[in-house]
C-alpha cells in the first residue's frame, strides 16, 4: 500500500517508510492512497478474535509489506491484557480495552488502562517495539520531538526510555496540566528524555514542533521524528479499537453503532472516520469539545476559526485545550473528496487569515459525513462526574465527562453509543473531589507519582529559535 500527501504529493512510501515521519515533503499529512474496503462477512469473522489477533488483521491492511509472521509477533507481544491491568474490574483483567455498559445502550470503551493511564499506551508500545526490532525503513538514530499536555509525553517516554539510539524532546505548556500529569511527566528519570516547559499554550508548543518537522533540512540534519498525532502510524493503531468496540456492541454485524470521541488533535475521531470508510457500520461519530470549541463551530457552520494560541482557554479538561487540531487537514482532505488543491488553498487561508470557510456545496459534504459534535463546560463536567458516581459507582475524568455529556445527550435512541475513555480519573482528582467529595483510588503501582520531584523540567521562553537550538543540542547527543 502506498501513501500520499493531503496536499497532492504522490509518493512511493509504504507504512514502513513513514512510521516516525509526521509531514510529507509538501507540508501535507500522509494518508493511504486508498482505504481497504471490508465486506460485512469479513468483519463478522473477526468477532471471536482477541485484541492482538484483531490488531494483526487491521494492521496488515495498512502494512501488507511486512512479513505476516513478523506483524503477528509484534501485535501479540504488545497487546496482551497483562500490560493493561488498570481497568475498573481488577479481578478479571482479560481484555486490553474493556467496554463497560451504562444505561440505554451507552458504553465506556476503556482505553486508559496501560502503563501511563492514557490511550496513548496503545500506540507508543507498538511503535517502540517496531523500533526495537528494526522493522520497516528506519533511520539509524532518532530524535523524537512532540508537544504534549501531559499524557502523550509520559506515554512516549515510558515506551522509548530504554531504547537504544533514541532521544526524546517534549514541549509542554507551563501550568496547563493537572498535578498528577505534571508529576508523571516531569518526574521522568530516563536520561534520553528532555522536557522543555514552554511559557505559552499547547498550541504554541505544537506550532514550534510542526515548524521543525516541516523544515526537512533541519529534520534530516538532526534525525528528527514525530511523536504527535500527525503520525499516521499512531492513527492506524487507533483504528483497531473501533472494530474491537463495535464487535462487542452488536448482536449482528451490520447493525449500526454510534461513537462519541474527544476532539483533542482530531486523531481519534479521524481513526473512526477511516473505520467507517473501511465498511464499519458507524451511524454517527460525535466529536466532543470543551470551551475551546473551534471544531464544534466548524461542524455546525463550515467556518473553522480556531482561537489564537494566546487566547486558548484554560479549562478543567486541559488535555483538550487545543485550538488548532493537528489532524484537521486530513479530515478536510477526506470530506472534500480528496481534492488536494482545494485543501492546499484552505490551509493557506487558515495560515494567512487565521480561519477558513467552506462553500455551501462543500459544507453539504461535511453534513453527509455523519459526523456531528457537541460541546460542554465546567458545570456540565461536574454534572456528569457526579452522575456517574451516584448511578454507577464509578469515577471518570473530565475529558471522559465531556465525551459522555455529548454522547448521552446526542445519541439516537436504540442505537448503541460507545464513548471513548482516554484518560484515567486518577489524573484529575481536584475536579472529581469537587463533583463528588471523593478521592480517586490510586491504581496499584502509581502510589508514588505525586511525591515525585520535577527533576526533568526545563523552563524555556516561548521562543521558537531558542527551542530549536535546544532541540539541535539534544540531537547532537545521539
Amino acid at each position: 500500500m502506498q501513501y500520499i500527501s493531503t496536499r497532492g504529493l504522490r509518493t512511493d512510501k509504504t507504512f514502513g517508510d513513514l512510521i516516525f515521519e509526521g509531514f510529507a515533503e509538501d507540508g501535507g499529512l500522509y494518508v493511504p492512497e486508498a482505504y481497504p474496503k471490508l465486506p460485512l462477512e469479513t468483519i463478522a469473522s473477526w468477532k471471536s478474535l482477541d485484541y492482538a489477533s484483531l490488531a494483526f488483521e487491521v494492521m496488515h491492511l495498512f502494512w501488507p509489506e511486512l512479513e505476516r509472521r513478523e506483524l503477528w509477533t509484534l501485535c501479540r507481544d504488545v497487546f496482551q491484557p497483562q500490560f493493561y491491568p488498570n481497568g475498573r474490574d481488577r479481578i478479571s483483567t482479560t481484555e486490553v480495552a474493556p467496554v463497560t455498559w451504562l444505561h440505554d445502550g451507552v458504553g465506556l470503551l476503556e482505553l486508559c488502562n496501560g502503563p501511563t493511564l492514557s490511550f496513548d499506551d496503545l500506540s507508543f508500545p507498538f511503535l517502540a517495539k517496531i523500533w526495537e526490532r528494526r522493522l520497516g525503513n528506519l533511520p539509524e538514530k532518532l530524535l523524537l520531538v512532540g508537544a504534549t499536555t501531559g499524557d502523550m509525553g509520559a506515554s512516549c517516554a515510558a515506551a522509548f526510555a530504554k531504547q537504544k539510539n533514541v532521544r526524546i524532546v517534549l514541549l509542554s505548556p507551563k501550568d496547563r496540566m493537572s498535578r498528577f500529569q505534571g508529576a508523571q511527566l516531569y518526574g521522568i528519570k530516563a536520561k534520553n528524555v528532555t522536557n522543555l516547559v514552554v511559557d505559552g499554550t499547547f498550541d504554541h508548543c505544537q506550532d514550534m514542533v510542526s515548524a521543525m518537522l516541516k523544515d526537512k533540512a533541519f529534520a534530516e540534519a538532526n534525525n528528527l521524528g514525530a511523536s504527535n498525532a500527525t503520525l499516521f502510524s499512531r492513527i492506524a493503531v487507533q483504528i483497531v479499537y473501533y472494530f474491537w468496540a463495535y464487535l462487542r456492541a452488536v448482536e449482528q454485524v451490520g447493525d449500526d453503532v454510534v461513537f462519541a470521541v474527544p476532539a483533542g488533535n482530531f486523531g481519534n475521531a479521524f481513526a473512526g472516520l477511516i473505520a467507517q470508510r473501511m465498511g464499519l457500520p458507524i451511524l454517527r461519530l460525535i466529536v466532543s469539545t470543551n470551551e475551546n470549541d473551534a471544531l464544534d463551530a466548524f461542524l455546525r457552520t463550515g467556518t473553522y476559526a480556531p482561537r489564537k494560541s494566546e487566547e486558548t482557554i484554560a479549562t478543567s479538561s486541559p488535555s483538550t485545550d487545543i485550538s488548532r487540531a493537528a489532524n484537521f487537514e486530513r479530515f478536510l482532505f477526506e470530506i472534500l473528496n480528496r481534492n488536494a488543491s482545494r485543501v492546499k488553498e484552505l490551509m493557506a487561508d487558515l495560515e494567512e487569515k487565521g480561519s477558513l470557510t467552506l462553500t455551501p456545496e462543500e459544507f453539504a459534504l461535511v453534513r453527509r459525513t455523519r459526523i456531528s459534535s457537541g460541546t460542554s463546560n465546567h458545570a456540565n463536567r461536574l454534572e456528569i462526574i457526579e452522575t456517574m458516581n451516584l448511578e454507577y459507582d464509578t469515577l471518570v475524568d473530565p475529558h471522559t465527562a465531556d465525551t459522555l455529556y455529548s454522547g448521552i445527550y446526542l445519541h439516537p435512541v436504540g442505537v448503541p453509543t460507545i464513548c471513548l475513555e482516554t484518560v484515567h480519573a486518577v489524573k484529575f482528582p481536584k475536579i472529581i473531589r469537587q463533583a463528588t467529595g471523593l478521592d480517586v483510588p490510586v491504581p496499584e503501582g502509581f502510589e508514588g507519582v505525586l511525591s515525585q520531584q520535577p527533576i526533568n523540567a526545563h523552563p524555556v521562553a516561548d521562543d521558537a529559535a531558542a527551542v530549536r537550538q535546544l532541540v539541535q543540542a539534544e540531537g547532537a547527543k545521539l
